[in-house]
């Protein structure tokens, strides 16, 4: 699923926003809900308000968030973990297909590498990425009815 979504979703189009930071370490995790359908399909390029506000609100609220924001793509607040380094984690709404709904949700690094980490030739570690994820994938499934995306 996430190779159906364009790239310009994990983008601002704005100035502000997810686009602000370098996100050079990103990790997704695909999610539906049954419970959270929209018919007609929405449009989300020309909404206002995304969907995904509360619940969003919600997960910052019990992982001690901070920074919560619209962007133009989705709902997301920063973390700070205990590596000292700043993370973003977004809940974007992909589209709505038979029973249920199809969201991604993304965690990523913001300042960037740092300068040991940019010119060795390891290969860069998610593993507070994918901390971060799944912490916020255990409030989306205990808490709001999510699960994971099978396909």
């Amino acid at each position: 699923m996430a190779a159906a979504v364009p790239l310009s979703r994990f983008t601002s189009r704005v100035g502000g926003g997810s686009a602000f930071y370098v996100r050079l370490l990103m990790t997704t995790a695909e999610l539906k809900n049954r419970s959270i359908r929209f018919s007609p399909e929405l449009d989300v390029e020309s909404m206002d308000e995304l969907p995904g506000k509360d619940v969003v609100q919600d997960i910052a609220r019990r992982l001690d968030g901070s920074g919560f924001i619209q962007d133009s793509h989705g709902w997301c607040f920063y973390l700070h973990a205990d590596d000292g380094r700043k993370y973003l984690v977004e809940l974007l709404y992909v589209s709505t297909e038979g029973d249920a709904s199809s969201w991604v949700l993304t965690c990523s690094r913001c300042a960037g590498l740092r300068a040991w980490e940019w010119f060795g030739s390891q290969k860069p570690n998610l593993g507070r990425e994918h901390q971060l994820l799944g912490r916020a994938i255990e409030v989306l499934i205990s808490h709001h009815g999510y699960e994971r995306d099978a396909a």
